[in-house]
């Protein structure tokens, strides 16, 4: 029977994926406690306890709530654009910016609160009751940023009408889902989310397309 020890590295290996897995744990956590009780409600005691950590734990990880806040913005930003690859695959232009729109609803419905958080952080930062206002921003100006080069790519490919104004659009159609994704949000069970994706993609086809 050997009684050969393990290598250190095979030690230093779980101990990491020990980390990672209670990181995981604290950001989903946090994701949780945002989206059901908001931003202010939210304290580091909270988070502890429904990640099943101690409030020092949660402090020596992170150091504040305001870090931790920063790294599910992250992660939320992250989750998103996995999807994002993912669901558009070789989709391009006007296609593309379909199966975005559709994607962003669907996942603010979706059973990972990453999907939905930083609907809730998004609201706190228009309130100025955010500190990651900043970064908010940011995020917002990339996304338009993104769909307003969907739209370009829809129009020099041909699918869409040369004289949609590609800033203008994005910035409608980020206020579009954003207005249906807080309406989710606040009652559930009172939006048929079915229903607003097909007006969604209906009106993005009458507003861009060149022959809807």
């Amino acid at each position: 029977m050997s009684t050969e020890q393990p290598r250190r590295t095979d030690v230093r290996r779980t101990q990491a994926e020990r980390r990672a897995e209670s990181e995981r744990r604290l950001l989903q956590a946090t994701a949780e406690l945002i989206v059901e009780r908001g931003l202010e409600n939210t304290s580091l005691a909270d988070i502890g306890r429904r990640a099943g950590a101690s409030h020092a734990a949660v402090n020596h990880r992170f150091g504040s709530k305001e870090e931790l806040v920063d790294r599910v913005v992250d992660e939320a930003s992250l989750f998103y654009v996995r999807a994002a690859r993912d669901r558009i695959g070789r989709h391009t232009g006007y296609e593309a910016l379909v199966e975005i729109c559709l994607l962003y609803l669907d996942l603010v419905d979706g059973p990972d609160p990453l999907g939905r958080v930083h609907i809730v952080l998004w609201s706190a930062a228009v309130a100025h009751t955010a500190p990651q206002r900043s970064t908010h921003l940011d995020t917002d100006r990339t996304f338009r940023t993104f769909l307003a080069g969907l739209i370009t790519e829809g129009i020099e490919q041909g699918t869409i009408d040369p004289g949609v104004d590609a800033h203008d659009f994005a910035i409608t159609i980020v206020g579009m889902l954003r207005g249906v994704s807080m309406q989710v949000l606040l009652d559930p069970d009172g939006l048929d989310l079915g229903a607003a994706k097909d007006v969604v993609t209906t009106l993005l086809a009458r507003s861009l397309l060149q022959d809807p």
